[in-house]
């Protein structure tokens, strides 16, 4: 790492920076425990009262502070001036001891174990590596073929494994560029709600965010530059979709389907990688007269930039995380905004949601070293499983109707709060705005200023149902006609039609449609019985409700599954597919779980659950308890098959 400037320029970053990551750093560097000394010990990480966002400055004296930042102007220029050297990584038992003084809380080896991957001072890949370089050495993988169907984050992080290790694949992409999800939506202010420093995979981590909750179109740019720094845009079929795949038990291959610009075409491969996500189809909603509006109408994944807002009467059916992002911008643009609202959403305050990155912290993440590990280590914590505790029903609590536990029910009591703060003159809209289930019911919403947007003058708050919609506008059952010029469907995804619309077509012969109906279910959220070298990503009980990033649950998901593919040309093995009785008793787990946390809350109706209100979309797990759950293959699992033979070991 170079490490440009002067003193100076050192000095002026360190003002920016989190004191105890810098304490960590000098830990590091230098290898010393000095710098885990009692007069150095943080304050513990802790909201103050009222609010949701902890402090973790570490609240030290002006004095320490200045002794910190001092001797990290030494040290870290003695490492840019050639007089120092660099001690190796920590060990994990020093991280244990690192992490948990940096945060004043116990922090356990198994998740020490976790963010030493996290943090890349460990390789996680070491697991399956080695087997899968013999592999390719002794020409096993010749003539083996992996499809990966999107070109998404999930799509991308997988072919760059699979182009490191050797492997041949092909990424069949729908759309015209990667990206996914960050290509198709574009709506006003579309973004991320999750800190985007951990937003970005463990192995190309970007030092150079402008913001801490980036804008679209910074993250698909990162998408897209990752498409060529991993070098597999060449192995992308764009505008391109797969009709349906079939499994051969006679080669042991899959037969897919898929077309293009110039028809139809078919082709085997090896394995399938379905790396679709969940947010790629959107959902329009069954209204009488949806197609009778005389007006613009789109659905918010696919916005029209080419109509023009301004002085246009606008409703948004939805309130759930899209039309809260495009809901300020959109009511600054329009005469008047109406606002369709069938459940309200929590809805947390984000101080840092338009702060930029401060100078010197981009600074330290590019030039410091180990400056970014610890960063990112640390929005780990404080935005991922601190939470966890909270979204636990405890058995001894009593309002269970709107709450799990006691730190659960503060939470809806301070953004309770926060909703009538936020309304300003229009609390009689408080009622509206306070949801009937517990805080982390449904993910919760980053703000971008949602309440005082509902509380303009220009902007109603209708949560009568809607009956039909008419040319003019949409009617409510109160017999209101609200008439209106553009409506926009912020009304979401067909999330829990995993694979939709392909036809996946097991060696049984039956659809993964009718072996999954209304209730999807896979091992580990990865594999599905009688769907053998059929590899989900993002799939049925992997997505995160309480924190952290979903690239984090996607790379766990791809380690696993270049663990079943390193298995394969390592053993020759055609065919691997994992147990019907394994997968029940994982998903019985999952749904035993699931009830006691606050999303499987009965009061909860979203698309995390099917009809039957089974919790289908959700992990049950925390982040290090999902790692732990995906991090090692078990091939007891798993049916193996060779040519020849009905299974192998």
């Amino acid at each position: 790492m170079n490490i440009p400037g002067t003193d100076q320029d050192l000095r002026n970053a360190l003002e920016d920076v989190n004191l105890p990551n810098l304490l960590m750093v000098l830990a590091c560097i230098t290898g010393s425990d000095e710098w885990l000394d009692a007069r150095f010990q943080p304050a513990p990480i802790e909201a103050p009262e009222g609010s949701l966002f902890p402090d973790d400055t570490g609240r030290y004296s002006d004095a320490i502070a200045a002794e910190i930042k001092d001797a990290a102007v030494r040290i870290i220029g003695e490492v840019r001036d050639g007089k120092r050297e660099l001690a190796p990584p920590p060990t994990q038992e020093r991280l244990q001891r690192m992490m948990t003084f940096s945060t004043a809380d116990e922090v356990d080896i198994g998740y020490a174990a976790m963010l030493m991957e996290e943090m890349c001072f460990s390789d996680r890949d070491d697991v399956w590596r080695a087997p899968l370089e013999s592999a390719v050495s002794e020409g096993k993988t010749d003539g083996f073929n992996v499809l990966i169907i999107g070109a998404g984050m999930s799509g991308l992080g997988t072919a760059a494994k699979l182009k490191a290790a050797g492997i041949n694949f092909t990424i069949i992409e729908k759309n015209p560029e990667v990206g996914g999800t960050w290509y198709e939506n574009t709506y006003p202010d579309c973004g991320v709600d999750t800190p985007n420093h951990y937003y970005s995979f463990s192995f190309n981590r970007n030092p150079n965010w402008s913001g801490y909750f980036s804008k679209r179109d910074e993250l698909f740019a990162y998408f897209d530059s990752c498409a060529d720094e991993f070098d597999v845009r060449k192995h992308i079929r764009f505008n391109t979709e797969v009709v349906s795949a079939a499994y051969n038990s006679d080669t042991r291959q899959w037969e897919v389907h898929y077309r293009d610009t110039d028809g139809d075409h078919a082709a085997s491969f090896n394995v399938v990688v379905s790396a679709v996500g969940q947010l790629n189809r959107p959902s329009r909603p069954d209204i009488e007269g949806l197609e009778d509006f005389s007006g613009d109408m789109w659905h918010s994944a696919r916005w029209n930039h080419d109509v023009d807002l301004t002085g246009k009467r606008v409703g948004v059916i939805g309130t759930g995380c899209s039309c809260v992002q495009l809901l300020p911008k959109t009511a600054e643009a329009a005469a008047h905004t109406t606002v369709f609202q069938r459940t309200p959403h929590w809805v947390a305050p984000a101080r840092d949601y338009y702060r930029p990155v401060e100078p010197g912290q981009l600074w330290a993440l590019n030039h410091i070293p180990f400056y970014a590990e610890f960063h990112r280590a640390r929005m780990i914590l404080v935005f991922g499983d601190r939470v966890w505790p909270a979204v636990v029903a405890d058995p001894e609590w009593e309002q269970t109707d709107i709450s799990l536990n006691e730190t659960n029910h503060g939470m809806r009591e301070a953004l309770v709060e926060f909703i009538k703060e936020g309304l300003g003159d229009k609390q009689h809209y408080v009622e509206h705005c306070v949801p009937d289930f517990p805080v982390w019911g449904k993910r919760l919403i980053v703000d971008n200023g949602w309440y005082p947007t509902l509380g303009r003058e220009d902007v109603d708050l209708t949560t009568d149902p809607i009956v039909r919609v008419r040319p003019e506008g949409v009617e409510t059952a109160d017999g209101t006609v609200h008439e209106l010029d553009v409506l926009i469907l912020a009304t979401g995804f067909h999330t829990n039609q995993f694979l939709w619309p392909m036809e996946i077509k097991g060696q049984s012969g039956r659809t993964l449609e009718s072996v999954w109906g209304d209730s999807a279910n896979a091992y580990k959220g990865v594999s599905v019985p009688d769907f053998p070298n059929l590899f989900c990503l993002y799939g049925p009980n992997t997505n995160i409700v309480h924190g952290g990033s979903i690239i984090y649950q996607v790379e766990c998901q791809i380690h696993y599954v270049m663990q079943c593919i390193s298995t394969m040309l390592d053993k020759s093995v055609d065919a691997i597919d994992v147990r019907a009785e394994v997968n029940d008793a994982y998903n019985e787990r999952v749904q035993a779980i699931s009830q006691t946390l606050a999303w499987g809350h009965p009061n909860v109706e979203s698309w995390y659950k099917n009809s039957d209100g089974r919790v289908i979309n959700n992990s049950p797990f925390s982040l290090q308890e999902y790692w732990a759950v995906t991090h090692d293959l078990n091939l007891e699992d798993y049916h193996l098959q060779q040519a020849g033979d009905n299974e192998a070991a």
